[in-house]
């Protein structure tokens, strides 16, 4: 394990767990890091054929996911230092989008803001029942910046995404989540990093071209209509049967 001010790094060569380590301030996502984070997706993404991970896991330390963007920062409100830490986060999050394996959120305590971000941005979700979830913005003078709104719609409905992006101080928990089918697990609070281990290993298990083709499924073809969904299906059901998957998103 390699540890750095902000972030852990733990890497077994199938699985690689990344966890913020900020737990004094709920694990707010900083400048420092946000580029960190950029820069060791940035690494797994250069990394050669047969060195890439088989799975993701993102947690947090301290018992809560995180808490968000970091308004304590001194310069939180100089528009400049702003529009560096969103070029931080908004690559981070293409990153994720990219990542040639499946991703998996571990969330305990708060989730919110540009830790809901994250967490939505994982193909799979385990959340403690009574975890925290919410979309802060509009509170602190700002709206979300990463897609939550549209992910949110998609995973939870719009009904449930308005709620929390209009109603001031609306957090639902992991357990409504799971009544709506919005994250893929919940377990008991304390136990999410653990369960999502235990998933993450069952994941990388399998073929790493079949992961690469089984995300990109996932990721490219949610959105579109039936004809064009199954226009991307069969480019990776070749890819796959030649055993050459599709790697772009």
């Amino acid at each position: 394990m390699t540890e750095a001010a902000e972030l852990l790094v733990e890497d077994d060569g199938a699985v690689v767990v990344v966890t913020f380590n900020r737990p004094r301030v709920r694990n707010a996502l900083s400048t420092g890091l946000l580029a960190e984070l950029d820069g060791v997706l940035g690494g797994f993404a250069g990394a050669p054929a047969g060195r890439a991970p088989r799975a993701l896991l993102l947690a947090g330390a301290g018992g809560t996911f995180s808490s968000g963007a970091d308004t304590r920062e001194p310069d939180w409100r100089d528009l400049s230092r702003r529009a560096v830490r969103r070029r931080h986060f908004r690559s981070v999050l293409a990153s994720l989008h990219q990542a040639p394996f499946p991703l998996i959120a571990a969330v305990e305590g708060y989730a919110l803001g540009g830790g809901l971000e994250f967490a939505l941005a994982c193909d799979l979700v385990v959340t403690g029942e009574n975890a925290l979830f919410g979309l802060p913005e509009l509170e602190v003078g700002a709206v979300p910046g990463g897609g939550a709104v549209h992910s949110l719609i998609r995973r939870a409905g719009r009904g449930t995404a308005a709620r929390l992006l209009l109603v001031p101080g609306l957090r639902v928990t992991g357990a409504e989540l799971g009544r709506l089918g919005a994250v893929e697990a919940v377990v008991p609070d304390g136990t999410a990093l653990a369960a999502g281990r235990e998933l993450a290993a069952r994941v990388a298990g399998r073929r790493a071209d079949l992961l690469t083709s089984g995300v990109r499924l996932l990721r490219d073809s949610g959105h579109l209509d039936r004809t064009a969904a199954l226009a991307v299906e069969d480019g990776h059901w070749w890819a796959a049967a030649m055993g050459r998957p599709q790697t772009g998103g």
